[in-house]
């Protein structure tokens, strides 16, 4: 099973639920409505920006689907047994690997969101805040730097590579003057080979999913290696 088949069976479940036609879902999420056709059908990858759309729509929580989009990927049978013999029902069986899960990705740390798509911002914001991290959001490289230094400790900077004003790699390079620890994770439309980054630069393309991007952060706060900053 691919993740796109994953994500449309939990889709097509809620819809049903709340009793909502596709034509429906798709003006609640202001998505194409051959957009989520597709989406039900596995055949289209989510962004993050339609995940959040279809979770709006759909009165539910962009992490919850994740999560159990991630469940259906592991889970092989709906019934499993524990070590004592019994049965473990699916809804039980989810609960436990949402949690898990859940736990592995939650954190308290200070994250500053740069980019200059104010709708990618506000629902980084939304998304990682339900994950217990504060957050701190930035229009442009001159506007991070600025509340980069007004607002400390900052733990990990999420910047777009292309802004306006000044762009990420080299407002992370004043950032690393203030503060040489300073760790950042890169997005970007581009491959890592066309901004000629080093191996260690940490970038994730997009779109991306919620899933990349909360792995990507957790790995960057928990590494020990600072972040290759010329490109």
């Amino acid at each position: 099973m691919t993740i796109e088949e994953a994500f449309g069976i939990v889709v097509r479940r809620l819809r049903r639920e709340r009793n909502l036609s596709q034509d429906r879902l798709s003006m609640l999420s202001c998505l194409d409505r051959k957009f989520i056709s597709n989406i039900e059908g596995g055949k289209q990858q989510p962004s993050l920006l339609s995940i959040f759309a279809l979770a709006s729509a759909l009165n539910a929580s962009a992490s919850s689907i994740i999560f159990e989009t991630e469940f259906i990927l592991k889970i092989n049978t709906p019934e499993r047994m524990r070590p004592d013999g019994s049965k473990i029902d699916w809804i039980s069986s989810m609960e436990i690997m949402m949690s898990k899960i859940n736990n592995c990705y939650q954190g308290t740390e200070t994250i500053l969101i740069v980019d200059d798509e104010k709708q990618l911002r506000e629902m980084l914001s939304d998304f990682l805040v339900s994950y217990g991290y504060r957050v701190i959001t930035a229009e442009d490289g001159q506007d991070a730097l600025d509340k980069y230094k007004q607002n400390g400790p900052i733990h990990l900077v999420v910047m777009d590579v292309v802004m306006p004003r000044k762009d990420g790699i080299s407002c992370f390079r004043e950032i690393k003057k203030v503060n040489p620890a300073a760790k950042a994770v890169f997005m970007s439309g581009y491959r890592p080979d066309h901004l000629q980054a080093k191996p260690d630069f940490q970038l994730i393309q997009k779109p991306f999913s919620p899933v990349e991007m909360i792995k990507a952060i957790r790995s960057a706060l928990e590494s020990e290696q600072d972040t290759a900053c010329d490109c």
